[in-house]
Order: C-alpha cells, then sequence, then structure tokens
C-alpha cells in the first residue's frame, strides 16, 4: 500500500516537472541587443565668447573709471556689430586690492577693477570683424571663442533616424544568419552629441594689433551631431 502511495506521489512530481518545463519554454523570450550610430554634419551659424577687462588705478574710484571706460567702448562696438541687450551678460564684476612683493616685503600698488562679459554674436558673418575692432582696445581678453549651430533640432533628430534605421539592419542581418525572425523592440535608449568646430580657452591679450591693417579671418567650417542608439529586440 506504502509502494503504491510512494509511486502515485512521484507520477504527480514528474508530472509537475514535465508541466513546468514546458510553461517555462512557452514563457522564454529570446532577444537580441543591438547598437548603431547616425552622424549628420552642420554648418555652424553663431559664436559666443567672453571678453574681460581689468585695470588698475591708485582708487578704486579710479580703476573703476579706467574699466568703465573701456567696457563702455567695448559695448559700442558689439552694439554696433548686431548684438543685442540679451546676448551680453556679465558674468563677474571684482574689485580688490593689488600687491607687489618687493625685497620680501609686500606693498599696496593700487586697487583693480575688472568685469567679464558673455557674448552671443547670431551675426557669424561679422565674427571677423567684430574681433578686428574689439582689438583697437588695448588690454583686454578675449577668452573661449566657440561656433555652434543655434537649432540643432532638425539635425539630430535626421541622426536619430539613421541611428534606428541602422539598428534594425543590424539585427535583420543578425536574424537571418540565425535563422529567426526580429520581432518588436522591448528597450530602446539612446545619446546624443554635438562636436564644436572652434573651441579654444587660449587668453588672447589685445593690445591694438588692428593697426596691422590685416582682417582676421575665421573660417566657419562644420560640425556634427550624432545619435546613438542601443535596441533590444525579440527573436523568435
Amino acid at each position: 500500500m506504502k509502494q503504491k502511495h510512494f509511486a502515485v506521489i512521484g507520477l504527480l512530481v514528474a508530472i509537475a516537472l514535465l508541466f513546468s518545463s514546458c510553461m517555462s519554454n512557452k514563457d522564454l523570450v529570446r532577444t537580441i541587443e543591438v547598437s548603431a550610430t547616425g552622424e549628420v554634419t552642420l554648418v555652424p551659424d553663431i559664436a559666443s565668447f567672453s571678453i574681460q577687462v581689468s585695470e588698475l588705478g591708485k582708487t578704486t574710484s579710479e580703476a573703476q573709471a579706467f574699466a568703465n571706460e573701456k567696457m563702455a567702448r567695448l559695448l559700442s562696438v558689439m552694439r554696433a556689430n548686431g548684438i543685442e541687450e540679451k546676448d551680453i551678460k556679465t558674468t563677474m564684476l571684482n574689485l580688490r586690492p593689488s600687491y607687489q612683493w618687493i625685497e620680501g616685503k609686500q606693498y599696496l600698488e593700487g586697487q583693480i577693477a575688472s568685469q567679464t562679459l558673455s557674448v552671443t554674436l547670431r551675426k557669424l558673418e561679422n565674427l571677423g570683424t567684430l574681433i578686428d575692432q574689439l582689438g583697437e582696445v588695448s588690454g583686454i581678453y578675449l577668452n573661449s571663442v566657440m561656433l555652434d549651430k543655434e537649432d540643432k533640432s532638425i539635425g539630430l533628430e535626421e541622426a536619430r533616424q539613421q541611428a534606428v534605421q541602422k539598428a534594425l539592419s543590424k539585427a535583420e542581418l543578425y536574424a537571418k544568419e540565425a535563422r529567426m525572425q526580429v520581432g518588436r523592440p522591448i528597450t530602446i535608449s539612446e545619446y546624443s552629441t554635438a562636436s564644436n568646430p572652434y573651441n579654444t580657452r587660449q587668453k588672447m591679450a589685445m593690445a591694438s594689433e588692428a593697426a596691422y591693417d590685416m582682417a582676421t579671418e575665421i573660417p566657419a567650417g562644420t560640425m556634427t551631431v550624432t545619435s546613438t542608439v542601443s535596441m533590444v529586440l525579440e527573436m523568435y
């Protein structure tokens, strides 16, 4: 009787294991993961840079007066070249004492006033002329000139489309070689970047170099936007 009872239990366990195996095979989802990159070339249409004046005076008010006079000239040049007020922003204003070390001793030599502006030029064709005219104001610093595309949305959309199509084509190729078919996407992730054709962080001290009567040329070149897409797709 006990042997018969154990046999029934063993049969039930075997049926349960078989049923579980069948269900797991039925529910098994086969996947493939692929990635691809799309790239689009764009032409820059804006420039951004920072410009700084820093003046030394015997007193703070004298240093401020010197700095304000130079800054007024710079602002006049920028406005004459079509730069709007919304594209000129003060990022730093500093008043401080300046010291000298002479034979191991520190001496107060005066006061320094400095101001830095962040500027965006939307008429890129004016950049060379603008730099030449700014250079007529001596003792300034022009920093971090960068060229960019103001609206990159169309280029990014095209790069994404390229990336998706390349990823799907890659998945179809792998599936064909494996004698399978591609199903629906399970997950999609994307990463986008934009390169800059001209980016210098070197400080350039400008001291009336426009007197050489040689116009500054700044070729705009091209820039690229890229989109990398990773996809996990069903396979059957």
